[in-house]
């Protein structure tokens, strides 16, 4: 359903060139408008006081003042929904997932300026964030303090064994910010392996899991093709490949493919959530958490099929409720809660598990 005036967008960039295709690719959109434009993060503060937009597209790395320092800024004094747009770096990946923990509801990866990007995929992911961000409610727009990271974590120190219970969570737009809340409360003795898809390009997934497990009492990381899903770890799919886990040599192993985007997206839930719902069967939990879409939704049929546990994060606590309100309509959502329950809700469902 159109929007009854169009969306407003500052672009901001200290490259005249990607303004411009930033530019080109926002008002192609007829519900689109770029009311202003900024170099850098200075301007771009006084653009936000005089134009009031609805949504910020913000670069990272620009002189004078980066785009994090002017994210801190906008959503401290001039809460406004923030996409970062981020050079796809090792560097610029570790500053997107920070700009997420800080409250940017999105990023896009950096347009390319050769010819070799494909410009209409990359046009549809660019309108559709920028119109689901308009939408973000206001509670959900201002500046989250970084968390420090925990210098001497205990992490679980037992004999690895494989997992015979899985908990296999999806999230997309959101899930970033919100992840980082249920992996801290996460207990270390969770005696299950845990499968993660949150949707991400290739580059940005490393950084995330990283940031994950610095956070958390079990262990996370990016997961590797063969790999076997162990107790008290958790794997997060990387950008670009879909995830699923098989049985080999009598273990859960992770396999790794990269087959067609499916509901335009790869990784993607569902095919991981399927998978693991047909290897652990009613040893299986499966989460649907904030995003667009409805990725995960068939994935928790299944899971609630084989006899597992589903949970869904409410409309309340969701940035975006697009995914948990696909599950929840399909009647297949055991348990719909608050973000700050998720984990609770895990562990209470693994609980009724036997190992």
């Amino acid at each position: 359903m159109p929007l009854e005036k169009k969306i407003r967008v500052l672009v901001v960039d200290d490259s005249a060139f990607m303004r411009k295709i930033l530019r080109d690719i926002l008002e192609s959109d007829p519900e689109i408008e770029v009311c202003c434009e900024a170099r850098d993060g200075a301007e771009a503060i006084e653009k936000v006081k005089q134009h009031k937009p609805d949504v910020i597209t913000l670069d990272v790395e620009m002189p004078r003042m980066n785009g994090l320092d002017a994210l801190k800024f906008i959503m401290s004094k001039y809460p406004t929904p923030v996409i970062m747009v981020s050079a796809l770096t090792q560097e610029g990946a570790e500053a997107t997932i920070k700009a997420l923990e800080y409250g940017a509801i999105d990023f896009i990866p950096k347009p390319s300026s050769s010819i070799s990007m494909n410009m209409r995929e990359l046009r549809e992911e660019i309108i559709a964030k920028v119109k689901e961000a308009a939408r973000v409610p206001l509670k959900f727009l201002h500046f989250r303090r970084e968390r420090l990271l925990r210098e001497q974590i205990t992490k679980v120190k037992k004999r690895e064994e494989a997992a015979v219970r899985a908990v296999a969570i999806a999230a997309s737009t959101g899930g970033p910010q919100s992840l980082l809340r249920v992996f801290e409360k996460l207990p270390g003795e969770l005696d299950a392996g845990v499968l993660l898809v949150q949707h991400m390009p290739p580059g940005f997934t490393k950084s995330f899991a990283m940031r994950l497990d610095n956070i958390s009492n079990i262990n996370v990381k990016e997961a590797e093709d063969g790999e076997v899903v162990y107790n008290n770890w958790a794997y997060v799919a990387p950008g670009d490949y879909h995830m699923e886990v098989t049985m080999r040599n009598g273990k859960p192993t992770i396999r790794l493919y990269n087959g067609p985007k499916i509901h335009g997206v790869r990784p993607a839930a569902d095919p991981m959530m399927k998978s693991v719902a047909n290897l652990f069967g009613k040893k299986t939990v499966g989460v649907v958490m904030t995003g667009m879409g409805r990725d995960g939704a068939e994935g928790l049929a299944e899971i609630k099929r084989q006899g597992g546990i589903t949970i869904a994060q409410d409309k309340e606590t969701s940035i975006i409720f697009g995914m948990p309100k696909a599950a929840i309509e399909l009647g297949v959502v055991d348990y719909v809660v608050p973000l700050d329950k998720i984990a609770d809700t895990i562990v209470m469902a693994l609980k009724k598990i036997p190992r």
